[in-house]
């Protein structure tokens, strides 16, 4: 099979799992699709096992096809990296212009990504699968633009250099910094490179999980869970039961997260 028929199965799959029918490249198929898409979890264990395993880095990548397939099989995710590639492929067959992006955090430069989108009007979108936005963000030069969610706003302003956001979240008067990101598309292969360096990322030193429903928010770093809703926020232990948990919680599957947890214990030990 070559890389436009995977291509073309990842966004069969993704669209016969969900039910969609994207008619055309419009803001309407867009925000259709992200809604669905952000339903995907960011987890890192799938990763974290394909690191271990010492594949070579050419076969490290989950690409579009591997990503939904195992998400409609064991309810898997990805990292912002594997899900961006995965959005692409599904957003490019059906019809839209798109490229990843990349932004800088706290603890380092180009260790996020999104993707800038264009449909048949021409507008530019971002699309930030690994943040789990569910709508499509317009992005104008100079404008702020925002998305509310259950929990706080989200706001992408425009920072000092052109092309470039700054992303705020807004809790009341709380504002915190989360990323600065730049529209410019970088090419495929500078994409790929940033990729294979996110592999040796200090977070792939801890297995994380993510994921929005409709109450809030739902995070898990190592055995410690966090549920953030409009009630408050609680914590929650994983010890006795991690993968059952994981897969209660977050829809990944138990073998998954055991083998995860299990090796995960193992590299403390190394360390």
């Amino acid at each position: 099979m070559d890389d436009k028929q995977r291509m073309r199965q990842a966004a069969t799959m993704f669209f016969d799992h969900f039910c969609i029918s994207p008619d055309r490249p419009d803001r309407d198929s867009l925000q259709i699709i992200l809604s669905h898409f952000s339903r995907i979890p960011w987890e890192n264990l799938t990763k974290f096992l394909i690191k271990a395993q010492r594949f070579p880095a050419e076969n490290r990548l989950r690409l579009a096809d591997t990503v939904i397939s195992e998400h409609i099989e064991k309810g898997a995710g990805g990292t912002c990296f594997s899900l961006t590639e995965a959005l692409g492929t599904i957003l490019s067959c059906a019809g839209f212009y798109c490229h990843p992006v990349m932004a800088d955090m706290n603890h380092g430069k180009n260790i996020h990504c999104a993707l800038s989108v264009i449909g048949e009007d021409g507008i530019l979108f971002l699309a930030d699968p690994g943040y789990l936005v569910p709508v499509p963000v317009l992005m104008e030069p100079g404008k702020v633009s925002k998305v509310d969610t259950s929990l706080q706003t989200l706001s992408w302003e425009p920072s000092e250099r052109d092309n470039f956001f700054d992303l705020y979240t807004v809790d009341g008067e709380i504002r915190n910094w989360k990323y600065r990101i730049r529209m410019d598309p970088v090419s495929p292969a500078e994409f790929r490179s940033h990729w294979q360096r996110s592999f040796d990322a200090t977070g792939m030193n801890s297995l994380h999980l993510n994921c929005r429903n409709e109450e809030g928010r739902l995070s898990a770093h190592n055995l410690n869970l966090r549920r953030v809703n409009s009630q408050g926020n609680t914590n929650e232990k994983l010890r006795d039961s991690y993968p059952e948990k994981v897969e209660a919680y977050f829809g990944l599957s138990r073998e998954i997260a055991e083998a995860a947890e299990e090796e995960w214990e193992r590299s403390c030990l190394d360390r």
